[in-house]
């Protein structure tokens, strides 16, 4: 019986220890599968045997440390393709909303990568040795066309082949031919397996239409030319322009009928998207046509013509006045002045202008759209092309106001820097623009402090017109605001800071962005224009937060409200964009200007930012959201 028994303990013994032993293996790996959580994968496209793009998204429940290996392998049937449009540019890692830098050997401060094209094909990304990621960190792997360093198409025109585009980076990883369920594996290593998941994909068939041709045979639709009424004949060339309803290259002639292969191909220095223009000489005295003709990038050309006509004034003619008796002060407004004095005789006037035949008591000035001059009342000279942010002419816009104490007031011009001016002691600043032709304009001015923070920029648009001085007084710069730390954690104190007019009550508005409940608090400004308060962000919830300032002196000057800045509160904040760039209230071709002004650039010190979406460069992302928010 003992010895029944003796083997009935044993048998417990080897089942309990095979369970303990199976549980061990199963716990290990829950233990690896739990350390990633809230996962998922976004593809570009789900059709079998289609090329896509790949999204992973999920939270890191383990310490990553230094040297860590991220291995990702394609489900079986996938296929990662290795090809120039497919490298290490391709692969990105996105921690807490920061973008990591990588390369394909190993350096300080920059992760590796190392891709194993094939069926399913092998990605291994390793961190810096001097980097690491802490526990509940959410992580964002990239792969694909879509990441930040991915290169697009290039496309140029050429007279005898067209448009020639270089290819640009594709979707890398091949889709399997089997429907339903496919599994991507993540493994991460640090030394041993720390954390791993499988990735659910579902592939579908695609829904095709059949024997439809979709190329586009419409070439594009031209209008709003320009300019279209007389010209002062005080000029010999003169800038015409049109629009086109699609991206195109434009072409002119002055014989009518022309074929647009046969066109000057570099007739206009602006073309390519959709608006065009150039400056193109003109004859005096007589009706100015001008024929153009565009082609889009599918091939489409017209084979009418698209007419900008124009009337140039004859260029004026003047006479020298003979001696007299009495002399002239002449002063020229428009084409025209008149002038009248005592004194001794005039002297020759200039050779553009009219001038009084004799010096008499009284005399006609002369034309040509400049101020006379004394001694016998020569003309001035009409307008010129010059470097400046407008044209010459002969008008003048006085702008004034109060800014902070000691700051750098600058004075944009449609967009564009036109000059920086230091604001006085008290923060009084003036500047003059001389010699401005007329026109509408769009006035911007803004003001930095010793903290290096720009304020909010005023803007306001109005016609200047010809030999008079215009004034914009009382253009009194609002308060700056630098909110610290961004983003802020919930409970933790919040710095607002700025500058402002001096000795002035500071006005804060703060709220969540999509709430109606706003929290108002004051500060003051010291004699130097500097403000300060702290905020208690306890009661804050995760989210978006904006704050917007304004500025009272009491019994002295004051501002309007600045325009709101963002923060975030316990994540990054997410700011709405911003196309209308000259802040008139519309979206149209003085915008569409100012991104052109700042094309290919960050888009330098432009308020709003001409880099509309805020990643790095204009580019044609830009001009969709300018166009997406178009006003006319």
């Amino acid at each position: 019986m003992l010895s029944l028994a003796l083997k009935k303990v044993c048998r417990l013994l080897l089942f309990a220890l095979f369970v303990f032993s199976g549980w061990l293996v199963v716990s290990t790996e829950s233990a690896e599968a739990a350390n990633i959580i809230q996962y998922s994968d976004t593809i570009s496209d789900s059709g079998p045997n289609q090329l896509a793009n790949h999204t992973l998204n999920f939270i890191l429940n383990a310490a990553a440390g230094s040297g860590s290996t991220f291995e990702i392998t394609p489900p079986s049937g996938f296929t990662l393709n290795s090809t120039t449009t497919f490298g290490v540019r391709n692969v990105e890692l996105v921690v807490d909303g920061a973008v990591r830098s990588a390369v394909d050997t190993p350096t300080a401060g920059e992760d590796s990568v190392d891709i194993t094209g094939g069926s399913p094909g092998f990605i291994s990304y390793t961190l810096a040795d001097d980097y690491s990621i802490p526990a509940g960190s959410e992580l964002t792997f990239r792969i694909g066309n879509h990441t930040s360093g991915a290169l697009g198409a290039v496309s140029s025109f050429s007279t005898t082949t067209g448009t020639t585009t270089t290819q640009a980076d594709v979707p890398p990883i091949q889709n399997s031919s089997a429907l339903g369920r496919h599994d991507l594996l993540l493994e991460v290593y640090d030394g041993s397996l720390i954390a791993s998941t499988e990735f659910v994909l579902f592939l579908n068939n695609k829904v095709n239409l059949q024997g439809i041709d979709t190329t586009e045979e419409i070439p594009p639709f031209l209008f709003n030319g320009s300019p279209t009424s007389t010209v002062g004949g005080t000029t010999l060339s003169v800038e015409i322009s049109l629009e086109s309803d699609e991206f195109a290259f434009c072409r002119y002639s002055t014989t009518s009928g022309t074929a647009f292969t046969s066109m000057d191909p570099d007739s206009f220095s602006n073309t390519g998207l959709i608006f065009h223009s150039t400056v193109v000489s003109i004859v005096t005295g007589q009706l100015n046509v001008f024929f153009v003709r565009c082609i889009d990038d599918e091939g489409n050309f017209n084979t009418e013509d698209f007419l900008i006509s124009f009337v140039v004034s004859g260029q004026p003619t003047g006479t020298a006045n003979t001696e007299g008796e009495t002399s002239g002060d002449g002063t020229g407004s428009g084409d025209s002045g008149g002038g009248s004095g005592s004194g001794s005789g005039g002297t020759s006037g200039d050779s553009d202008g009219e001038q009084p035949e004799e010096g008499n008591s009284s005399g006609t000035g002369g034309s040509g759209g400049g101020g006379g001059r004394t001694s016998g009342g020569g003309a001035g000279g009409g307008f010129e092309n010059t470097d400046a942010s407008y044209r010459s002419g002969d008008g003048r816009v006085v702008i004034s106001g109060y800014a902070f104490p000691d700051s750098d007031v600058t004075i944009l011009i449609d967009g564009q820097l036109h000059d920086t001016v230091i604001a006085d002691a008290d923060g009084s600043y003036s500047i003059t623009l001389d010699e401005i032709a007329r026109g509408a304009y769009t006035f911007g001015v803004y003001a930095v402090g010793d903290n290096d923070v720009k304020s909010s920029t005023f803007s306001t648009s109005f016609t200047v017109t010809g030999a008079r001085t215009s004034s914009l007084s009382n253009i009194n710069v609002v308060p700056s605001v630098l909110v610290d730390p961004d983003p802020v954690d919930i409970g933790q104190t919040l710095t607002m800071s700025g500058y402002a007019l001096p000795n002035a009550i500071i006005s804060i508005e703060n709220s969540q962005r999509e709430s109606s409940i706003v929290k108002e608090i004051s500060a003051t400004s010291n004699s130097d224009g500097f403000w300060s308060t702290t905020v208690d962000t306890g009661s804050f919830s995760q989210d978006t937060y904006q704050v917007r300032v304004k500025s009272e002196q009491e019994d002295g000057a004051e501002t309007g409200w600045s325009n709101y800045t963002y923060y975030g509160v316990g994540g990054e904040a997410e700011a709405p964009l911003f196309p209308d760039l000259n802040r008139d209230g519309f979206v149209n071709l003085v915008d569409f200007s100012i991104l052109l002004f700042w094309w290919a650039t960050d888009g330098g010190d432009s308020d709003p930012p001409a880099d509309i979406n805020r990643d790095g460069n204009v580019t044609l992302t830009d001009f969709s959201i300018l166009l997406f928010n178009w006003t006319g």
